[in-house]
């Protein structure tokens, strides 16, 4: 029911995991840069929207790698 959602934009590969259990269904935000560190987004688990991923690599590339916004 709940598949993880991968997609590339400008240049990022981003994956979106589900972690499914009983009664919750939690949504874990990944990008893969060109220059090769995977990127643990600080996003809500309960947003599974690509456009809020795509905001953030768009913001990345408008200003810099803005580490408060990552995880590891």
């Amino acid at each position: 029911m709940y598949n993880d959602i991968t997609w590339e934009y400008k240049g990022y590969n981003c994956l979106i995991e589900f972690d499914v259990e009983e009664d919750n269904v939690k949504a874990f935000h990944f990008v893969y840069p060109p220059e090769g560190d995977t990127l643990f987004l600080k996003i809500s688990p309960y947003d599974t929207s690509k456009e809020t991923v795509n905001k953030i690599i768009d913001d990345f590339i408008a200003n810099g790698l803005d580490k408060n916004k990552i995880v590891g």
